[in-house]
């Protein structure tokens, strides 16, 4: 009776971590943000990719000791800090009159992707590996990254009418919105999965970065991957509301177009494990690298106002790639380090974007929108070929992952 119990407990927090997701994606703010800044606060393009920079700077910083908290007390404990630092973080943004403040308010909302980023991943792969039903992990991922993309594009409609009533209603109500997450979180249940042996923090991480910077080539290259499909999809949703306004496109469809786009996301992400299935993996992750080449194509050659239509070709792509990649990669990793492994992926991206964003910034300022995404997609083409071709030369390894220990230097 009590493993029937715990049986039905666990299967319940994979339909619980879908519902995580949606609201954790219900982002009111962010099909409007940049409008916001520039328009209501005075801030120029360069500024809004600085501030980005600076939030990825963040979150690099603080990715792989919030993967490694996770992983020692707990996903759901993690969790549940991460809900109250993001309601913290959107309560100081609804306040910002100044650049200065919305760097401390990006600080705290990084502080929770940080703490979020893997691990409520880490604890869905746990979940249905204690149920038995790894195999199931892709298709639940994309269940629950479709829910999120379609609640992003729903709050962007929302948001576009909050915004015309009162430009900072978005962010009083996206601060709302982590209570009933916050709630979701109490009702998981951690799974069981194997524990690290104790031993020194510093020499653990240590061993951890190691095993993936060198001691699981195929891990490596997964990583490489994310972190180059993870640009490549990521640079436009910090320009796109401003171009398709500079097309012509009036204020009032930036909402809807946000809403089409996360759409997008939702329909890659839903069909993405059955495209693996059918293809393969190397096969799914190359349309979705084609998918995003055409979308940059289309937005630096295009100047006509339904130019933005491209957009969506690179939300595709996102949305195709990010379930089964992901799965592949939860294959490569212990499970007793699974949220901190899982963080390097957002370490390495955000880290690279901490570099690039500025980059961005002043070549769109400089240049215009077309030729610097014309430039954009040429660049992030070439990576995420190199990085597929790479993956498809690594061997999936023998056995169940495992960390060796490192050898160590005479005096450690």
């Amino acid at each position: 009776m009590a493993s029937t119990t715990r049986e039905r407990r666990l299967r319940r927090n994979l339909p619980l971590l879908c519902g995580f997701r949606a609201l954790q994606m219900t982002l009111f703010p962010v099909a409007v943000i940049t409008l916001f800044m520039t328009a209501h606060l005075g801030l120029t393009l360069t500024d809004v990719f600085i501030l980005q920079a600076l939030f990825s700077l963040f979150t690099a910083l603080l990715e792989f000791p919030g993967g490694y908290v996770a992983d020692r007390i707990g996903y759901r404990r993690s969790m549940l800090l991460a809900c109250g630092a993001s309601m913290a973080g959107w309560c100081v943004y609804s306040f910002a009159a100044s650049f200065e403040v919305i760097v401390v308010a990006e600080l705290l909302l990084a502080t929770s992707l940080a703490l979020t980023s893997g691990t409520d991943t880490a604890l869905m792969y746990e979940s249905l590996v204690e149920l038995d039903e790894e195999s199931s992990f892709a298709r639940w991922l994309g269940r629950s990254r479709s829910l999120g993309a379609v609640s992003e594009g729903s709050a962007a409609l929302a948001a576009g009418v909050m915004f015309a009533f009162d430009p900072r209603l978005p962010l009083y109500a996206q601060t709302l919105v982590w209570i009933p997450n916050a709630v979701i979180v109490l009702l998981l249940v951690e799974p069981q999965r194997a524990r690290a042996a104790p031993q020194r923090a510093w020499a653990h991480a240590r061993e951890l970065l190691h095993f993936a910077a060198s001691r699981s080539p195929r891990l490596r290259a997964t990583i490489v991957t994310q972190v180059a499909l993870g640009l490549s999809t990521f640079a436009p949703v910090w320009i796109i509301a401003v171009y398709a306004e500079r097309a012509g496109l009036a204020v009032v469809w930036i909402g809807p177009l946000w809403a089409v786009a996360n759409y997008a996301v939702a329909l890659g992400n839903i069909t993405s494990d059955r495209w693996e299935r059918s293809r393969g993996l190397h096969a799914t992750l190359l349309g979705s690298v084609l998918l995003v080449a055409l979308g940059y194509a289309g937005l630096g050659l295009t100047h006509a106002v339904f130019g933005f239509v491209f957009y969506y070709a690179i939300c595709m792509g996102r949305g195709l790639a990010s379930p089964v990649l992901n799965h592949a990669q939860q294959r490569l990793i212990p499970s007793s380090d699974r949220a901190a492994l899982l963080s390097i992926n957002s370490l390495l991206f955000r880290a690279s974007f901490a570099i690039l964003g500025p980059v961005f910034g002043i070549a769109f300022d400089t240049w215009g929108e077309h030729a610097v995404l014309g430039a954009m997609g040429t660049l992030f083409l070439a990576a995420s070929l190199a990085s597929l071709s790479w993956l498809r030369t690594q061997p999936q390894p023998d056995g169940p992952p495992r960390i060796e220990r490192a050898p160590t230097t005479a005096g450690e």
